[in-house]
């Protein structure tokens, strides 16, 4: 009986001291429950033990161990009522407690086990300032933070830098430089490429490689390579001595501007070759305009095929193996000058001007096209592969990105080549290696 007793009794202090524990956290609302529940189990602990002392006796006294067995059914019934209301409750004030914030002071009596509230607490102090007028009420510091600088982009002429071979590549994809091996050099001829490419989207046309030239090149907004009117450069007076190679330009208009007069002249050539009349330097005029199969004024047209006899009859004095050796004689006389694009030499070259030079020097009449179109004349034989080439064919590549032939070299044998090299910036004798194989788009066999 004594047993039971310690029992109950150990059950309710230790339910006590929980909601002891739970009012010293939880809001103020479930405080005041907390402590109403703790009085409430400390009256009915004492009422239960004597009530359970009474009923224990008196089956003891009657000798009944049905009515002992009864009791302790009562007693465990009892305990595991206040424990299924009790312990949900405990939970829910515990999870409220965990997420307040606040806590207004307890005030504990230090001779007494009853905890006291302070019925002010909860209330917020009221702060009177010495001057109620003019009383300022000063903000929390805010940390500020200060971005990090956009880091300076900045290439030019003279660098040297792994950025710079991504700058070329991503010029020789979009047209505005010859396909080549990128090197990290920026040179003249990487210069002008960035220049033609500020001029196409009216950048200032500087030749640096700033921030602004920078993400516009990388990015997808960048435009291919076209000329335009009022356009200006090197490219422009090229693109005028074809005009007037095939008649429909005077030598005088030659000006390395897209002015009327080469409007005028690229409508004239337009109407001859069948194409729209707008005037404008678009894919299809440019393509046209270097390819051998392009139709001449009708004026013009009568003085090529007078130079056509007059080179086969110098060819005729000299065997085809002669004729050939003079082609590569003529590109090795080259080494070592300049790359400018859209020259023909004697001083400096771009790679089709290179071609275009030694062959008029071997008595093969071509006119002045570009890579493109040279490796398009179809009267010439076209190789498909490097094993198949022979000293003087000549050999034709691409971009790493682009299926566009925009590059030509001189094949000397032995796995070498002369060209004008856009990436050295001149006139190179050079292997063939891993880029020149991956890029090799054909070669042509030129009638010597």
């Amino acid at each position: 009986m004594q047993m039971l007793t310690n029992i109950l009794r150990k059950i309710c202090r230790k339910a006590v001291l929980f909601f002891r524990k739970l009012s010293r956290t939880a809001a103020p609302l479930l405080r005041r429950f907390s402590q109403t529940v703790a009085r409430l189990l400390q009256q009915l602990s004492a009422k239960s033990v004597q009530l359970l002392r009474r009923f224990l006796r008196t089956c003891y006294r009657l000798g009944a161990p049905t009515c002992i067995f009864c009791g302790c059914v009562v007693l465990f019934v009892f305990t595991a009522l206040i424990l299924l209301i009790t312990v949900p409750r405990a939970r829910e004030a515990q999870a409220a407690a965990n997420s307040s914030t606040t806590l207004p002071p307890v005030v504990t009596d230090a001779k007494s086990d009853i905890i006291s509230i302070d019925p002010d607490a909860d209330k917020e102090p009221s702060v009177v300032p010495d001057n109620p007028v003019e009383a300022v009420v000063t903000p929390d510091p805010v940390l500020s933070v200060t971005p990090e600088p956009t880091p300076v982009i900045q290439y030019e002429k003279g660098d040297e830098d792994p950025v710079i071979a991504e700058i070329q590549e991503r010029l020789m994809d979009l047209g505005y430089m010859a396909a080549d091996e990128p090197t990290e050099y920026f040179g003249p001829a990487t210069q002008t490429a960035v220049e033609l490419f500020q001029r196409q989207h009216e950048l200032q046309k500087d030749g640096i490689v700033g921030n602004i030239t920078y993400n516009l090149l990388m990015s997808s907004d960048a435009k291919p390579y076209v000329m335009f009117e009022g356009a200006e450069g090197k490219d422009i007076e090229a693109f005028q001595r074809s005009l007037y190679e095939l008649g429909y330009l005077e030598r005088n208009k030659i000006t390395g501007y897209y002015g009327t007069d080469t409007i005028a002249a690229v409508q004239a050539f337009q109407k001859r070759n069948n194409l729209a009349q707008d005037g404008k330097a678009g894919e299809l005029t440019i393509a046209a305009i270097n390819s051998d199969s392009a139709r001449p004024s009708a004026e013009r047209e009568k003085e090529i095929e007078e130079e056509k006899k007059k080179a086969a009859e110098e060819a005729a004095k000299k065997t085809v193996a002669a004729r050939i050796e003079t082609f590569i004689d003529a590109a090795e006389d080259q080494l070592g000058k300049p790359y400018i694009l859209g020259d023909s030499g004697p001083d400096s070259y771009d790679c089709s001007g290179l071609v275009y030079y030694c062959l008029r020097k071997a008595s093969v009449y071509t006119r002045r096209l570009n890579a493109a179109g040279f490796s398009e004349t179809s009267s010439w034989e076209k190789i498909t592969s490097i094993s198949s080439l022979k000293r003087g064919d000549l050999i034709f590549f691409k971009s790493d990105s682009s299926d566009r032939v925009s590059h030509v070299g001189i094949y000397l044998g032995g796995n070498t080549m002369i060209d004008a090299s856009a990436s050295e910036g001149k006139v190179v004798k050079r292997s063939l290696g891993s880029w020149s194989r991956r890029n090799f788009v054909c070669g042509r066999r030129p009638i010597f």
